[in-house]
């Protein structure tokens, strides 16, 4: 058996795993991210132990794959700068783990990577387009084009989190108003909620504490039935699905998958989301796009990183 690495850095977490040609995780380790030397650190521990435990000789282990938040240069692997992370500017990823392992490194964006991931093991296998939204603490998107990721001129491709839907809109971390992102992103939800929750709400009783309270308390208390909850995911869902609206229009891909914590809402996101599509979609590119959830859960990161190395190096089953 060939094995592949997958690294997937994050805000707050990082996890490496080791895995197979087939998207199948054998083993994986997740660690607090802290500080770009201690994180590349632990990161190239990890990997040691599982080589000298896996593949002493590195005959089985064809490369190294990275998944990381971006702006990025993917040809050189370079990380440029993060938002969420301020303290990664200009991290020569690619050369680092080159350097240290001497096997094959490929870097890219965390979205394009998740965007990968279900076009090769998710639910967007067999489908040669797609546009991949993440919808957790921020939204990211990622646009598979004939089975490649799209980079667009400048590689910003897919920061569909920042593209403008209210342009009177809450202020965005980027310094523009009515970015999506500030409207239907876990961290907006919950900054509604905390808002608007009355001190008898069911937001509040579930959450203990008014800053306690996060997108997943609101998608239980909406699921229980409460009012505001419902009308917060409803809102959020009506921008989701109008920036949808958009990139069917635009782009006519054969899938639109959506992932990360928000979309684990389940029905309180889909109905009305999929409702708004709908409205404001061209029957003909509608009809021929399907809507779905990920398949991949915790470690879509690790596959994309993985399913990064098969596209970039034509690695094929061994």
């Amino acid at each position: 058996m060939s094995y592949l690495i997958g690294v997937d850095i994050g805000g707050t977490k990082t996890s490496v795993s080791l895995g197979n040609f087939r998207g199948k995780v054998l083993i994986r380790r997740v660690f607090p991210s802290e500080g770009v030397k201690a994180t590349l650190s632990q990161i190239k521990r990890i990997i040691r132990a599982y080589l000298a435990r896996y593949d002493r000789d590195l005959k089985r282990t064809k490369g190294i794959g990275v998944s990381c938040p971006g702006p990025l240069d993917f040809k050189k692997g370079l990380l440029i700068t993060s938002p969420n992370m301020p303290t990664w500017r200009n991290v020569p990823l690619k050369r680092i783990f080159s350097r240290s392992f001497t096997l094959p490194v490929a870097v890219d964006n965390d979205a394009n990577c998740a965007a990968l991931a279900e076009k090769t093991f998710g639910a967007g296998k067999g489908v040669n387009s797609l546009f991949y939204y993440t919808v957790s603490t921020g939204i990211g998107g990622g646009l598979i084009i004939n089975g490649e990721i799209f980079h667009g001129a400048s590689n910003d491709a897919g920061e569909i989190g920042h593209s403008v839907v209210l342009p009177e809109g809450p202020k965005c971390n980027c310094g523009k108003r009515g970015c999506l992102e500030a409207l239907a992103s876990g961290t907006a939800i919950a900054r509604i909620a905390r808002e608007r929750a009355r001190r008898n709400s069911l937001i509040l009783k579930l959450a203990g504490k008014r800053k306690d309270i996060n997108a997943g308390i609101v998608a239980q208390a909406a699921l229980k039935g409460d009012k505001l909850a419902r009308a917060i995911y409803e809102q959020a869902a009506f921008y989701l699905g109008l920036s949808i609206t958009n990139v069917i229009q635009i782009i006519n891909p054969e899938m639109i998958v959506i992932g990360g914590g928000v979309a684990k809402a389940g029905p309180i996101l889909f109905r009305p989301l999929v409702k708004t599509v709908r409205a404001y979609t061209w029957p003909r590119p509608y009809r021929s796009c399907k809507i779905v959830p990920a398949k991949l859960k915790d470690a879509v990161g690790d596959l994309g990183a993985i399913s990064l190395l098969l596209k970039r190096f034509h690695l094929g089953a061994v």
